[in-house]
């Protein structure tokens, strides 16, 4: 087969990982090649619910977060689109006394780390959420927290990608890779590409690729369901996440509440069918309901699930093995930090390290685990 192109960088995967690494190449005029099988932004970061948080993460993955505060509120500016971004906060509730002294535990050792969170109970939580039920005792209030629409930030970032220069390949299967001299050969339904440099970041297809080169990456398949209700009466301002409960909340411009969380639905990597799955449907319900007693009986409009990889740890394997680097493995968490991810990884090309230590999420705190 001839060479189809010669590019600098290929990016596989072209969620707001993969898309935010080739706008960040491109805005530094790098020669870069984003390849997606289906729509850039349509897989599980088109899909999740939005959430832009620093709490209730593993504490290695804070400074992440925290540096994703700036570039979260300049990206509407940055990328020329409305995203629905909006720093609304986030409350992670408690329902027992064991539970908030874990949650209060856990807090002193996020603030610790630099991030801003006040212990909220009585009048106070009420006043943050009046409709909340009386099951709820407390919680970590976090005024950084915040959402954004998810089926706009990474197309998003893909569309400014290629306006800068970078190629945007969608509906392109990479059916394999291999390294061809001192670069790296891509099979794709395009053509062949030889490339210099290669950026894994196809979410839980990442293993698969990854098996090419002979890398064993410990990434199991994850699969997060939502459900979303028909629009209501404004009743949140901020955002819930269930502590004592796999749950959260949010409501949307439009007035639905999304409902997610922890429940989860089904999925196959090789023909990419998916589904939610009902009975979890049911109690997402249950447990959305009892935190918020409106939504009893609320209409729901539509559940559906994304393909997302899981690690043993629950942390993102960040990381140049062997020549290459990947990006994978974000737990149904890596919305939020995702532009900072793309943005470090672009650093990490171009100037051979990123601006933060990424050492925390490298492959080999798997050692001795099996893939």
């Amino acid at each position: 087969m001839t060479i189809a192109r010669r590019v600098d960088i290929a990016i596989i995967g072209g969620g707001i990982v993969g898309a935010s690494c080739a706008y960040f190449l491109a805005e530094r005029g790098a020669d870069a090649l984003l390849i997606e099988a289906g729509r850039v932004g349509r897989e599980a970061s088109g899909v999740n619910a939005g959430g832009v948080r620093q709490q209730a993460r593993a504490l290695p993955e804070l400074p992440l977060a925290l540096e994703s505060l700036e570039l979260w509120a300049d990206l509407d500016k940055r990328l020329d689109a409305r995203l629905e971004y909006e720093r609304c906060g986030d409350l992670r509730l408690v329902e027992t006394e064991a539970d908030a002294e874990r949650v209060k535990a856990i807090a002193a050792a996020e603030r610790d780390a630099g991030l801003t969170l006040e212990w909220v109970e009585g009048k106070a939580l009420r006043s943050l959420v009046p409709a909340l039920s009386p099951r709820a005792r407390g919680g970590t209030f976090c005024p950084t927290g915040g959402q954004a629409n998810p089926l706009l930030v990474a197309p998003r970032f893909g569309r400014r990608a290629q306006d800068l220069g970078a190629i945007v390949w969608e509906g392109c299967e990479v059916g394999a890779v291999g390294r061809d001299g001192d670069g790296l050969r891509l099979e794709t339904a395009n053509g062949r590409v030889r490339a210099a440099r290669l950026v894994l970041a196809a979410g839980a297809w990442t293993p698969l690729l990854a098996r090419y080169l002979g890398m064993r990456l410990p990434i199991t398949l994850f699969v997060p369901q939502m459900t979303a209700t028909v629009p209501l009466p404004r009743v949140l301002g901020t955002v819930l996440l269930g502590f004592s409960r796999k749950l959260s909340m949010k409501q949307m411009r439009s007035g639905a509440i999304l409902i997610g969380g922890g429940k989860r639905g089904w999925g196959d990597l090789v023909t990419r069918a998916r589904g939610p799955a009902e009975e979890n449907i049911r109690l997402g319900a249950v447990d959305a309901a009892e935190v918020l007693p409106l939504l009893a009986g609320a209409e729901t409009t539509r559940s559906w699930v994304g393909l997302e990889g899981l690690t043993p740890d629950a942390m993102p394997i960040i990381d140049h093995i062997e020549g290459v680097h990947v990006a994978a493995g974000f737990c149904g968490h890596g919305f939020a930090i995702g532009p900072v991810v793309g943005r470090l990884l672009a650093q990490w090309l171009l100037d051979g390290k990123p601006s933060l230590d990424l050492s925390a999420f490298s492959l080999n705190r798997f050692d001795g685990v099996a893939a």
